[in-house]
């Protein structure tokens, strides 16, 4: 058994040594004990009814991971808990702790998932309204929303990427767009551009599709761009949804959240420095 008084506060910490080391039950038991007071070996042998031998390997391999310290005092042996060590570990898992935007957004959009899932009676259409007022002209705004090149960085929302963007600011015009997720998974969505009034409106139909090409239910987009006195743009977002099934409960509840980020990130572009 080795003694070292020395205090480890500026060497880094095994995270995993030292988590693997505590995570023995007898060790952790062990910790838990030290962390009231320092004790020789012969009492935590006694605390948690071991043999010594036992005890003082459970203690060598706290000591060797960094979370404990054995102090050879004449006869004595006393065990104690390294402190600069635990506090990396609590200076690790806070940082782990740390809330994520994610967090948030995923807890919201399971709830959405269960309430749009469960048996409504009566008409299950609905109306989602959203806008956003950006420090742009509203040319910039129509141009992020028309042209592929400025669509394809924003029109996604976080950990997504815009692999296809196809739609045509004019009445007729198919529209299609494709994103593809970290793990390659591609998700399709089509419609048509159903209105345009170039620079202040645009209609279009857009919903995801099933394997067949299908949608999956019927949205309308209206977007409503306003210039402002100001000199900043209100945005404004119509969605009608109608004919969903139950099958489609995912995509419908992700709507909201998703075109909330989705303006968001319109918003970050537009006004950005690094615009197309």
């Amino acid at each position: 058994m080795t003694s070292d008084a020395a205090d480890s506060a500026d060497e880094p910490v095994d995270i995993q040594r030292a988590l693997a080391a505590i995570g023995e039950p007898t060790r952790f038991r062990i910790v838990e004990l030290l962390a009231a007071r320092a004790r020789t070996v012969g009492e935590v042998t006694e605390a948690i009814g071991a043999l010594q031998p036992q005890t003082t390997k459970h203690l060598q391999a706290l000591a060797a991971a960094g979370v404990v310290r054995l102090h050879k005092l004449g006869r004595r042996r006393v065990a104690r808990l390294d402190r600069a060590t635990l506090q990396q570990l609590a200076d690790h898992f806070g940082r782990l702790a740390e809330s994520d935007p994610d967090d948030a957004v995923l807890d919201d959009y399971e709830a959405a998932i269960a309430t749009e899932a469960a048996p409504s009676p009566g008409d299950s259409s609905r109306v989602l309204r959203m806008h956003r007022t950006v420090r742009a002209s509203a040319a910039t705004v129509w141009a992020a929303w028309t042209q592929p090149q400025w669509a394809a960085r924003w029109w996604a929302p976080r950990h997504f990427r815009v692999e296809t963007f196809d739609l045509a600011p004019r009445v007729g015009a198919p529209i299609r767009l494709v994103l593809r997720e970290g793990d390659s998974t591609r998700y399709e969505s089509a419609g048509q551009v159903a209105a345009v009034d170039a620079g202040r409106r645009l209609v279009f139909t857009l919903a995801p599709v099933d394997q067949s090409g299908a949608p999956l239910f019927s949205a309308e987009h209206a977007v409503d761009i306003h210039q402002n006195r100001t000199g900043t743009t209100t945005v404004t977002l119509l969605i009608r949804v109608s004919n969903a099934s139950p099958e489609a409960a995912p995509a419908v509840a992700g709507l909201e959240p998703g075109w909330a980020q989705l303006l968001d990130a319109l918003v970050a572009l537009v006004q950005s420095e690094d615009r197309p």
